[in-house]
């Protein structure tokens, strides 16, 4: 009994909110990479300088477009570990799952609009034509724009955005309110017939949000994941009887499994399969890196603490890249340069916001805040995926 309660135990902290930001670590890497690189036009009008040719690094930027699907998957699976563990009976379950909720959306869009409005106040002085370029000069519409996009909400209703970026929070909301149905269904249908119907919905209804489109089956697969604790059954299964060995090959088996679904992602069925793969690579990810990754003396912190501050340098890395200094951002030449350049400004920019954002609450408390550290405010607000 003592073993099993052991091994019970060992199993849920496989994957759990360590290796999540970790794993967002990973992931904001990839999304730097990805927007500066993901086609030769991103540095049009650049004299850059490739030691590895630049067709190679712009389908493996390409590739990484799939950190978007590894940030949805830990939402997914965050929420749901977050339902599931709760010791709450059956009568007071919807109850909990509304204030999970309420909770997850204002954790979201606290962090979401306190770097909205920090932005804006920049643009206000150092580009003040902006505003009314991206939201008109009519009133009170631009004024209505303003506010949709400072509620995320921009993508899902089509309206103007002060960045592109923005796009994901529309998702993200969408996430927060879809993910608890999804574990009540699962719970009532079992997986099996629940991915099945995911499935099916997911390839034969149309869905006017491509981009809702892009990533149902995969919260859907975190979901499953986080139910049926699928990463940690994953990490502990045994090839063979030799640990040294079975890691040996779990660790290629693993890696192959990741080339293969990079080549197919990138191949002809990339369009009309792509909510297949992008359900598919994060498991794999995740259960590599809990296994072979995180492990790693050092490297555990490094993702820990860049996985703290994603959620801002996913925020501010664009218009740094894209909207305001662009030239500044592809004027170190070479590729590793401009990424390394561009992720330190940008992480160094989320620290700031983080401070600064702790000092406004120090300084106005909320209800419930009092008892937050300072590395509890930060992991809290900063949680905007999971």
């Amino acid at each position: 009994m003592e073993k099993s309660s052991k091994t019970q135990a060992s199993s849920l902290t496989v994957f759990g909110r360590q290796e999540s930001l970790c794993l967002k670590g990973i992931a904001i890497i990839m999304l730097i990479c990805h927007h500066c690189f993901m086609r030769p036009s991103r540095s049009k009008g650049q004299d850059l300088i490739f030691i590895i040719p630049e067709p190679i690094w712009n389908y493996v930027a390409l590739f990484f477009k799939i950190c978007v699907c590894i940030f949805v998957f830990i939402s997914a699976y965050g929420i749901t570990s977050k339902i599931k563990n709760s010791s709450v009976s059956e009568d007071q379950l919807p109850l909990y799952v509304r204030n999970v909720i309420i909770s997850r959306l204002i954790r979201l869009l606290g962090g979401f609009i306190f770097v909205f409005l920090l932005v804006d106040l920049f643009g206000f002085f150092y580009d003040p034509g902006r505003f009314t370029e991206i939201y008109g000069t009519s009133f009170p519409g631009s004024v209505e724009y303003f506010f949709i996009d400072m509620l995320g909400l921009a993508h899902l209703l089509e309206t103007p955005t002060f960045l592109g970026t923005y796009w994901y929070y529309s998702l993200a909301i969408i996430i927060v309110l879809i993910v608890p149905a999804f574990y009540l269904l699962l719970r009532r249908m079992g997986t099996v017939p629940f991915l099945g119907l995911i499935a099916v919905i997911n390839f034969t209804v149309s869905i006017p949000n491509r981009d809702f489109w892009h990533y149902l089956l995969c919260i859907a697969v975190g979901v499953v994941c986080a139910h049926n604790n699928t990463i940690a059954r994953i990490v502990n299964f045994q090839v063979v009887k030799s640990s040294k060995t079975g890691c040996f090959i779990k660790f290629v088996i693993e890696c192959i499994l990741m080339f293969l679904l990079m080549i197919l992602r990138q191949g002809p069925l990339m369009g009309p399969l792509y909510p297949l793969w992008d359900a598919l690579f994060p498991v794999i990810i995740a259960a590599f890196c809990c296994e072979f990754i995180f492990i790693i003396p050092g490297l555990r912190q490094i993702l820990i603490f860049l996985g703290i501050y994603s959620a801002n340098i996913f925020l501010v890395h664009n218009y740094i890249r894209k909207v305001w200094f662009y030239d500044f951002t592809y004027s170190f030449k070479y590729p590793l340069g401009i990424i390394t350049v561009l992720f330190m400004i940008s992480l160094i920019l989320s620290i700031l916001i983080e401070q600064l954002n702790f000092t406004l609450q120090s300084i106005y408390q909320f209800p419930g805040q009092q008892e937050c550290s300072a590395i509890d405010s930060t992991s809290i607000r900063t949680d905007y995926y999971i």
